[in-house]
């Protein structure tokens, strides 16, 4: 499989800073928009208006996923992040399995034998997982699998997202952690998904790498420093 070993940056890119400002004021208008969607929500069931429940419904679900949107573009920009803590791995992963599993995500899971503890603001490891679960859920098309799975490498710690979809070129590769960049037609993809894994890395004073070929999946490895390191 073709590798990309994506190293951390050592200053913030500016485009994470402009993110944060679009999501800022981004959050400002959608506050206005909900807000007069529930007055018009309300003032309809006072007066028993159901002509419009459909267009109020597709508004709610427009400014949803916007809502949506703006987190991811807080997520990108580091903004959204707490303070790190001290995480048992085999715990953050279980739960993390549990949750997906919940959605009726097929997710198979595999520990390392030994478990250990990292140092990392947990909803961003949950964050970064889910971004890279979803990945390969989409390559895979419901047609293949996606484990989970971790290992202890030397003195790092490895958490593996594997699948067996679709795979991406050599061309595709190169470009995967580039902000705003997507595979999906008419622009679909938000281009955000391993930005944010990128970040997260970042900030775990880790790295991300990833590994892929046409037809033959994907492993993407979040490579990070044990809680001892820190």
């Amino acid at each position: 499989m073709d590798e990309l070993m994506i190293e951390p940056e050592a200053d913030p890119n500016s485009v994470e800073d402009f993110a944060a400002h679009c999501a800022h004021d981004f959050n400002n208008l959608l506050t206005g928009i909900l807000g007069n969607l529930e007055l018009m929500e309300n003032r309809a069931r006072r007066n028993g208006v159901t002509l419009f429940d459909g267009y109020l419904e597709g508004a709610r679900n427009a400014a949803s996923r916007a809502a949506a949107f703006s987190q991811r573009l807080l997520a990108f920009s580091g903004r959204a992040t707490q303070a790190p803590v001290r995480l048992s791995l085999h715990t953050q992963i279980m739960e993390f399995a549990d949750l997906q599993r919940a959605q009726d995500i097929a997710l198979n899971v595999e520990l390392a034998p030994q478990d250990a503890e990292l140092f990392c603001d947990p909803a961003a490891l949950e964050t970064a997982l889910a971004e890279l679960v979803g990945n390969a859920q989409e390559a895979t098309a419901a047609q293949g699998s996606i484990t989970l799975r971790t290992a202890l490498a030397g003195r790092e710690l490895v958490i593996a997202v594997q699948d067996t979809g679709c795979g991406m070129s050599e061309a595709v590769l190169a470009l995967a952690t580039t902000p705003f960049f997507s595979t999906r037609p008419n622009g679909a993809g938000k281009g955000l998904g391993l930005p944010i894994v990128l970040h997260f890395a970042r900030d775990a004073g880790g790295r991300l790498t990833l590994e892929s070929r046409p037809g033959s999946g994907t492993v993407a490895q979040l490579i990070l420093p044990p809680a001892a390191a820190h």
